[in-house]
């Protein structure tokens, strides 16, 4: 799977997790170059993460303000190959996944919501008239109105942007991305949620969902998404926080195993950065992490 890039940005407060996604991967065969958006890291840790095979990373401009998750389209357009595939940082490969992370057919590979998912999807109360299952109908007024293309939208279900893969053909509307961004997003927007606005509250998602809503040059979703399949190895995605380097949180304890498997394997190829291994990424600490998980919700609040 040569020909697909995957790509991934953050700064340095999610470098382990950069370490923990490539190691996972080279842990179970997966051989695509990987290139990593980098914002204000040491060169300490770029000389570690570069020495990881198939490496590379590409500084991102300090000109933006808005949080990180607004670069996925910008580092999207540095990779050069067939397919380029985004994948957060914060998620482990529990398997050989390059047959399930690879966009085909003209179509963007990404992960539909489901109809519970998208009931309760930022929590938001609905009208007795809402559809249950389908994105809210005043999120899509302002989403037509914003993109100005289609009248009727071409989906009613949101995607989620925790991986992305669109062949190079693609990368037109990858840019159309970027550039809504900066067109509906406020210039100061530091955090992952946008609370002052119900249509773009998550962001880079909400404004890719727009698009695949309303512009005249959208792609089809993919019908057929496998990286969720935890019973043939998987993408691990570490919702919430804090993350797993930082403190285990009650939804990422269930991959501790496979995550301690992937750290483990990081060590036996000589692979260890020289930052001081976290506490939570030592298996001999695997009770600890789980009394303390209870309390990452108090901790994040904590330090909000």
């Amino acid at each position: 799977m040569n020909n697909n890039t995957v790509v991934t940005a953050c700064n340095q407060a999610y470098a382990w997790g950069v370490w923990l996604l490539v190691v996972s991967m080279r842990q179970h065969g997966m051989d695509e170059p990987v290139l990593v958006g980098t914002y204000d890291w040491s060169k300490e840790w770029l000389e570690d993460i570069e020495r990881l095979p198939g490496v590379s990373t590409a500084a991102l401009s300090t000109e933006d303000k808005r949080n990180l998750n607004c670069s996925k389209p910008v580092i999207m357009m540095k990779a050069e190959s067939e397919v380029i595939t985004w994948v957060d940082c914060d998620g482990i490969f529990s398997g050989n996944c390059s047959d399930k992370i690879f966009a085909e057919n003209n179509q963007i590979y990404i992960r539909s919501r489901g109809p519970t998912e998208m009931q309760g999807l930022y929590h938001l109360k609905r009208s007795p008239n809402d559809p249950p299952d389908t994105i809210l109908p005043k999120i899509l007024e302002v989403w037509q109105r914003d993109v100005g293309e289609r009248k009727e939208p071409l989906r009613l279900r949101s995607c989620s942007t925790c991986l992305i893969s669109v062949q190079s053909s693609q990368l037109g509307f990858i840019e159309r991305w970027h550039q809504q961004m900066l067109k509906v997003l406020p210039d100061d927007l530091l955090d992952v949620v946008n609370k002052d606005s119900v249509a773009y509250l998550q962001t880079d998602e909400s404004v890719l969902n727009s698009l695949l809503c309303f512009a005249e040059d959208a792609p089809l979703v993919t019908e057929n998404y496998r990286a969720d399949r935890l019973e043939e190895g998987c993408f691990m995605h570490f919702t919430y926080g804090p993350k797993p380097w930082q403190m285990w949180n009650p939804y990422a304890i269930r991959f501790y195993d496979d995550t301690l498997d992937a750290v483990e394997f990081g060590i036996k190829s000589g692979w260890l950065p020289r930052a001081k291994l976290p506490y939570t990424l030592k298996r001999r600490n695997k009770l600890i992490c789980q009394l303390l998980a209870p309390l990452a919700r108090n901790v994040v609040r904590f330090k909000k």
